[in-house]
């Protein structure tokens, strides 16, 4: 996984993990503060969902966002796009989306793929909420793909996780909140709970590299290494609090896709800012721009030539990099 993820971007498997270090340096010096346990820091950072989701009731979420959606230039009504998302027993608890019909051309007309996304809320909140987007995020995705049968398939993982992080990260953002939840936390806060999150993504798949180059580590030792080092926590190397994320017992290797896929990310938002302007409440042009660009291939494309031909240029981690030193200035306000 984590070299296929360095195939993607075009970088060795030792620059993947360079680039990792590099950002968990850059958290480090945008959030300091006193060391914190391991159970403290998803408080730490959830000020903003604390702050928000009272507002954010379950009955609430996908209407937000379809609105958002539509917003963009994708309604997800007439896409076809099914949700299962209400409670049941024996129900999977993990979130996903794929294909319920795949869509193919027939006599000349294409018949639309059919994309099902599966969740189960049983409560509201920005957390879910932004889920929910992210999974959307997948549904449009799939849904914009015009190929022949064998390539209306998903791209490479790390493309697939990374495009449906462009749309649900602007749900940190102050102005994407104040137009779809009538209210606002504040930025330093936002971003805290945005990239505190996508910090631990980075975490663990640096994690994962470590451990994957020399298998005979103890874990525990390995992250409790990378947490006090880079997200100042106690340490507790008695505890397997890795262990949280069900990716690193089904798929060894998989979580690069986030860690990797936020650098991809932040590169995509930062384009997509630079060609159609603001995003972060909504932009008509979003959909058919990213449709015709990026998303109709499906998965015939090389993923490293269609991201260097999009952006312009090699994948980089300098978006994101800006983005921390974003947080760290409006900390310091």
């Amino acid at each position: 996984q984590i070299d296929a993820a360095a195939r993607t971007v075009g970088v060795s498997h030792a620059a993947v993990e360079a680039w990792l270090v590099q950002i968990l340096d850059a958290w480090r010096r945008a959030d300091p503060g006193p060391p914190m346990q391991p159970w403290d820091y998803l408080y730490a950072i959830g000020a903003a969902e604390r702050l928000l989701s009272p507002g954010i009731p379950r009955t609430s979420l996908q209407s937000i966002s379809e609105r958002f959606y539509r917003d963009l230039g994708a309604d997800l009504g007439r896409l076809g796009v099914v949700y299962d998302l209400e409670p049941r027993p024996g129900k999977s608890s993990v979130a996903y989306t794929d294909f319920l019909v795949h869509g193919r051309w027939t006599e000349g007309h294409w018949q639309p793929t059919i994309p099902r996304v599966l969740a189960t809320y049983t409560r509201g909140g920005l957390s879910s909420l932004n889920e929910l987007v992210h999974e959307s995020g997948h549904a449009v995705h799939i849904a914009a793909i015009r190929n022949r049968p064998a390539y209306v398939d998903w791209p490479e993982d790390l493309f697939t996780e990374a495009f449906a992080a462009v749309s649900s990260w602007s749900t940190y953002e102050p102005r994407w909140q104040r137009r779809y939840l009538g209210r606002s936390a504040p930025l330093g806060t936002s971003l805290r709970a945005l990239y505190g999150s996508v910090m631990l993504d980075v975490a663990w798949a640096l994690f994962e590299s470590r451990l994957l180059e020399a298998p005979t580590q103890d874990p525990n030792t390995v992250w409790t290494d990378i947490t006090r080092r880079y997200l100042n926590v106690v340490p507790h190397p008695e505890l397997s609090w890795w262990a949280v994320r069900v990716q690193l017992v089904d798929s060894p290797g998989y979580m690069v896709n986030y860690g990797l896929g936020a650098i991809v990310t932040a590169d995509l938002r930062q384009r997509l800012r630079q060609v159609l302007g603001p995003i972060d409440a909504g932009n008509p042009r979003w959909y058919p721009y990213l449709s015709r660009e990026l998303l109709r291939f499906g998965s015939e494309r090389d993923t490293r030539e269609l991201l260097r031909t999009f952006l312009g240029r090699p994948v980089s981690p300098h978006a994101l990099l800006a983005q921390l030193e974003r947080l760290r200035a409006a900390r310091q306000r």
